[in-house]
């Protein structure tokens, strides 16, 4: 009988057993599942209901509401700005939140800062779980520490305190957004597509603080709000913020896929309020001069010629610190170039540039 009552007991054990491990192959499928849906099937099935439901008007982006956060796979709040202080110091830097949302969301902060002074090109970088502006209306609110960027509505707020620099701003746009590509999307080929808006000209008052000491400033800065479905790592490019002194502003954009074939080179040139969209055939980038990184032996492109034949300007735009490398590979994995620019020929003026996806040579 003892025999017979183990053996009983031992098979329902082993019926058990066998239950127990096929519920968790069940909840694995299940997670693997989920996640591919969510990964997959949800972003194009979110972006597809967007892009349906903004297509009946022609203006597809509506700020201030578009200030605050989507439920996009990739978004990021961007502002590079040229600083000059009581004393007549000058500085540049940019200042950079990213969004990512798939399985885990995730944010992401880069900031850089440029003294003309001593040639010193400061970085550093942050990043945090989850998205830590949910809820926002009308505007964004992204904290990390004692790093803030906040505003909307073209009143904005951002605050950076490291070991090596700090500075405190309050923005102000003194010009209409612009709203790039079509109607605010720019196609990123087979990578997706993307909102995007800039606030080109906005006045910056507020304090920096390097080596000890803090004055007080007032700047120029550049807005960029972009978002989408889309994945940079497919993408390398060359981007251009200009601000000429006669009151233009322009972007460009030159996006190629991982084999360097170009995708799609577009661009905005705004003034008095009117924007003209910019196709391949309207201008010319060509590199004049490189620079090679000790660090990661990355050669630049740092001096372009440009041309807009249309609108008569030929010029020449050249960095102002050459080491304006960052290095993210602690945060988004890659290294990019991000520095100020000076604007030289027919006309003249500022701006910042960003390089991505070159490599060691």
């Amino acid at each position: 009988m003892d025999r017979k009552y183990r053996s009983r007991r031992n098979y329902k054990k082993h019926r058990l057993m066998r239950g127990h491990w096929a519920i968790k192959v069940v909840i694995s499928l299940l997670i693997v599942v989920a996640i591919w849906f969510y990964q997959e099937v949800m972003p194009r099935k979110t972006a597809a209901v967007w892009f349906e439901s903004k297509a009946a008007s022609n203006n597809l982006i509506s700020l201030p509401k578009d200030d605050a956060p989507h439920q996009s796979k990739m978004e990021w709040w961007y502002y590079n700005g040229h600083l000059i202080t009581e004393s007549g110091k000058k500085y540049s830097f940019h200042d950079t939140t990213f969004l990512v949302n798939g399985v885990m969301n995730m944010m992401v902060n880069h900031v850089s800062f440029a003294d003309y002074q001593t040639g010193r090109h400061y970085i550093d970088q942050r990043s945090a779980a989850g998205n830590l502006s949910t809820g926002s209306v009308n505007h964004f609110d992204f904290i990390s520490g004692d790093w803030s960027m906040s505003g909307g509505n073209g009143v904005d707020k951002l605050q950076v305190s490291t070991s090596d620099f700090s500075f405190d701003f309050q923005l102000v746009s003194t010009q209409a957004p612009v709203f790039h590509g079509k109607d605010g999307v720019i196609s990123l080929g087979s990578a997706g597509s993307s909102y995007y808006y800039s606030r080109t000209r906005m006045d910056i008052s507020g304090t920096v603080k390097i080596n000890g000491h803090t004055e007080v400033t007032k700047g120029i800065a550049w807005f960029d709000h972009q978002w989408g479905d889309f994945s940079t790592t497919q993408l390398s490019w060359d981007w251009f913020s200009i601000q000429l002194d006669d009151g233009s502003d322009i972007m460009l954009y030159q996006l190629r896929d991982k084999s360097h074939t170009p995708i799609i080179y577009t661009g905005s040139i705004t003034k008095n309020g009117k924007t003209e969209i910019l196709g391949m055939e309207d201008f010319s980038l060509n590199k004049a001069k490189s620079w090679l990184s000790d660090k990661t032996g990355v050669s630049y492109p740092i001096e372009w010629q440009l041309k807009i034949p249309a609108k008569h300007i030929d010029v020449t735009t050249r960095s102002i610190l050459s080491n304006s490398e960052f290095d993210a590979t602690l945060t988004t994995y890659n290294i990019y170039w991000e520095g100020a620019i000076q604007v030289t020929g027919t006309h003249t003026g500022k701006g910042f540039m960003e390089l991505s996806g070159y490599k060691k040579q």
